[in-house]
């Protein structure tokens, strides 16, 4: 994930090494994003929750099945994110967010889909 929306993030402190957070209108969909600022906008982990399920790319961030980050791409306009399995043979999820941007304010919101349980509308928060 790099470009500008890496950059634009990761030029303000707040970011260095924050993460952002996601859910659903209901509370039950979430995404997690532990974001590091190495080489610009980095994923350095994640956890995804669902339909009662729980995904982590490291037992460090709980329980749930092995997740991988995979392919991501960000821009001015927002972000992408594949996730894999643990050894990168099936697609998982698919994370895509909008940005927008007004002075201070800056939002992301967009959808979360995972392969075989379903899509989900997000908004998102820094955390």
């Amino acid at each position: 994930m790099l470009a500008a929306l890496a950059a634009s993030l990761l030029a303000s402190p707040a970011w260095a090494t924050q993460g952002l957070g996601c859910v659903s209108p209901d509370g039950g969909t979430q995404i997690s994003l532990s974001l590091g600022s190495a080489g610009g906008l980095a994923i350095v982990g994640a956890r995804m929750q669902a339909d009662g399920q729980s995904w982590v790319t490291d037992p460090a961030y709980g329980d749930g099945d092995i997740f991988t980050i995979g392919q991501r791409f960000a821009d001015e306009s927002g972000l992408k994110v594949d996730f894999f399995d643990d050894i990168l043979n099936d697609r998982v999820a698919e994370l895509r967010l909008s940005r927008a941007e007004d002075g201070a304010d800056l939002v992301f919101a967009g959808t979360l889909r995972i392969v075989d349980l379903g899509a989900w509308a997000l908004s998102c928060d820094e955390q």
